[in-house]
């Protein structure tokens, strides 16, 4: 787990899908978000839009979050490396 600029990371994202102003409320910003990382560029959020919204919206600095980094995958099965790069990359 690493503190993240909020600014950076939500300027390299597509639009936060979030449904609803209560769940982004009550999204508690105690808990990591989980960060795809491809190419060096953060590229989506497996878990945790309505927690990174609220860091928006509350102009935090820094979020707690877990870096799925796909570049440094070393999968036994290539194949899933492959898959889970076309997934998330």
């Amino acid at each position: 787990t690493v503190d993240i600029n909020v600014l950076e990371l939500s300027q390299q994202l597509p639009s936060l899908p979030t449904r609803g102003a209560k769940r982004v409320a009550a999204a508690s910003l105690e808990y990591p978000i989980i960060v795809v990382k491809s190419g060096g560029q953060y590229k989506s959020v497996l878990d945790g839009n309505h927690r990174l919204q609220r860091a928006i919206d509350e102009e935090v600095e820094s979020i707690k979050a877990k870096i799925l980094d796909l570049d440094d995958l070393e999968p036994k099965d290539p194949e899933t490396l492959e898959r889970f790069k076309r997934m998330f990359g």
